[in-house]
């Protein structure tokens, strides 16, 4: 098997949008851990993102529909990659009083060229099934050339 050179992409998170803050008040404080799999020559590495960053810090995201949508523009993932690549982004709701509050699991699976990957990914344009489009939040992603 001889040393194969993958396609350079890059997963930019665009944006989300909150639609349950799981919170009394509407505010939900909310951390996302993003992960990107991407399997290459027979080898997977995994790419972990804290978003925020700062492990002491949320972002504070309304429900109310002027409030909901958080630009991000944070790239997950750069590199080579094969003909294969898993996203999931993980979301939680910190509570003080009680356990945090999960939002459903963003999971999405690219397989075959990347160069077919290429595009964004936005709640609805795949109809009602679409994997960006959960009940509790929506997820913007964009995958690039790099």
């Amino acid at each position: 098997m001889g040393d194969q050179k993958g396609e350079r992409i890059k997963v930019i998170f665009r944006s989300l949008q909150i639609h349950d803050s799981k919170d009394l008040d509407g505010e939900g404080e909310f951390v996302f851990t993003a992960r990107v799999k991407v399997r290459k020559d027979g080898s997977e590495e995994v790419h972990e993102t804290r978003l925020p960053p700062d492990e002491k810090e949320h972002y504070s995201i309304m429900e109310n529909q002027a409030w909901n949508r958080l630009t991000l523009d944070v790239t997950l993932f750069e590199g080579e990659v094969g003909d294969h690549m898993e996203v999931e982004i993980l979301g939680e709701e910190l509570d003080l009083l009680k356990s945090n509050d999960k939002l459903e699991r963003y999971h999405r699976v690219f397989s075959g060229s990347p160069a077919e990957w290429i595009g964004h990914y936005r709640p609805g344009d795949e109809g009602s099934s679409d994997p960006e489009r959960m009940a509790d939040w929506w997820v913007f992603l964009e995958v690039a050339s790099a």
